[in-house]
């Protein structure tokens, strides 16, 4: 499906902006250890990488927004592969704003409390392997691998689904206890 230079510059700024995703989830999932051991300074650090990242992912995906108004692959083609970018920086934007919120917002002990009886580390395992299977699709839809591009797109919807359902629980445990923390609203951003 790539040929040409421009296109296989394309292909190389998708494999960084899903490698930037991969990057922003790890880095997320330290950061939440981080809180739930109340270290603020590495939480800082951490939002800062994380918003570095989150840069340089719009910056590739203007490049390849840029690549494709130019005329590269035909129109169908095109729609498919500008929508893969905006999901897959939908994903970094979201971390990155996580992220931020947990930075600035400073949890109070029982909100930290809460998330460590929580699921919340189930959650972010399910969010992770969604993450990483979008973007193996990503990386067989640009090699040219409809068919398991399209399979493995199924598999995310499933871990997905299975993310809503730990984040359903997570809320009703959540409004079982409201009465008992006094800072809802963190629990509720992050």
């Amino acid at each position: 499906m790539f040929k040409s230079k421009r296109e296989k510059e394309a292909i190389e700024n998708y494999k960084k902006h899903t490698a930037i995703a991969l990057e922003c989830m790890d880095l997320f999932s330290k950061e939440v250890e981080a809180l739930l051991n109340t270290d603020w300074e590495e939480i800082g650090r951490i939002e800062g990488i994380i918003y570095e990242k989150e840069r340089v992912g719009d910056e590739l995906r203007r490049k390849n927004e840029l690549l494709f108004s130019e005329g590269l692959l035909f129109p169908e083609d095109r729609a498919i592969f500008i929508n893969l970018s905006e999901q897959i920086d939908k994903v970094i934007d979201k971390i990155q704003q996580v992220s931020r919120i947990i930075s600035l917002r400073k949890p109070s002990p029982d909100a930290i409390e809460f998330l460590k009886n929580s699921k919340l580390k189930e959650y972010l395992e399910v969010t992770k392997k969604s993450v990483e299977t979008l973007s193996e699709s990503a990386i067989q839809l640009l090699n040219g691998d409809m068919h398991k591009a399209v399979e493995l797109a199924y598999e995310v919807e499933k871990y997905e689904s299975k993310a809503d359902d730990l984040k359903l629980e997570i809320l009703r445990m959540l409004y079982s206890q409201e009465k008992k923390i006094n800072d809802i609203l963190s629990i509720l951003q992050i």
